[in-house]
């Protein structure tokens, strides 16, 4: 009974996803602005991708942040 219908879209394409991902990759901070925007949803696998985006924000930030202070 908690089965997913045959024809019921994602609540987040594959397409979003990835583009959020990358750009993630070049701006952290876009990650981590989707990622709590999605992680506030009701819709469980928003939240997922929200919590997701949002831990490789803030990872990708901290990494940033290394680099930076090792470059020194």
């Amino acid at each position: 009974m908690n089965e997913k219908k045959v024809n019921e879209k994602p609540a987040v394409s594959v397409g979003l996803n990835i583009a959020i991902i990358v750009g993630t990759i070049i701006f952290p901070i876009v990650g981590i602005a989707m990622g709590y925007a999605y992680y506030r949803r009701d819709h469980p696998d928003m939240k997922t991708a929200g919590k997701n985006w949002l831990i490789l924000g803030i990872i990708i930030f901290l990494v940033n942040i290394l680099l930076v202070y090792v470059m020194r």
